[in-house]
């Protein structure tokens, strides 16, 4: 459990994640749901419009929460909740900061974790493309990266 808490903190990390918005998006998903279900044998038609609404609904929701545009997430959220008349209390929070998840790196422009197939130590590598060959400092085992996606190396 905790691999995947790690993978999923280091996932979200500069995402914005869940909101008021959010919330509101996923309530209004679920009443097109039941809506949909009343409808279903009363008009076919209908049904299909409302099932079409709460798949776009639930798309934007996740489209938010995983947006890295967070300053413009911020400003939906923000306009949301003056809607709603509780301006003040609209404050963006991340519901994976109270965790713990032990000695995580922050992640760093230009950079890369990997771990070593060794020891399992987390290692910071530059994020060049091409094959690199690694050498881990704690139990200095050399191995072969390959990155697909960054900077061209500067030879």
């Amino acid at each position: 459990m905790g691999k995947f808490l790690f993978r999923l903190r280091m996932f979200m990390q500069g995402r914005y994640g869940a909101d008021q918005l959010y919330y509101g998006l996923m309530a209004l998903y679920l009443l097109l749901l039941v809506l949909n279900f009343a409808f279903a044998r009363i008009s076919p038609i209908g049904s299909r419009i409302l099932n079409i609404l709460s798949w776009i609904v639930l798309f934007y929701a996740f489209f938010r929460v995983f947006s890295r545009n967070i300053e413009k997430r911020s400003r939906e959220n923000q306009k949301f909740m003056s809607l709603l008349g509780k301006a003040g209390s609209a404050n963006v929070t991340n519901p994976f900061e109270n965790m713990s998840f032990g000695n995580v790196p922050k992640p760093e422009a230009g950079k890369k974790y990997i771990k070593c197939p060794k020891c399992k130590a987390t290692l910071r590598v530059p994020r060049q493309k091409g094959k690199h060959t690694v050498r881990c400092p704690r139990c200095d085992n050399r191995f072969q990266i390959r990155i697909f996606f960054g900077e061209k190396n500067k030879k």
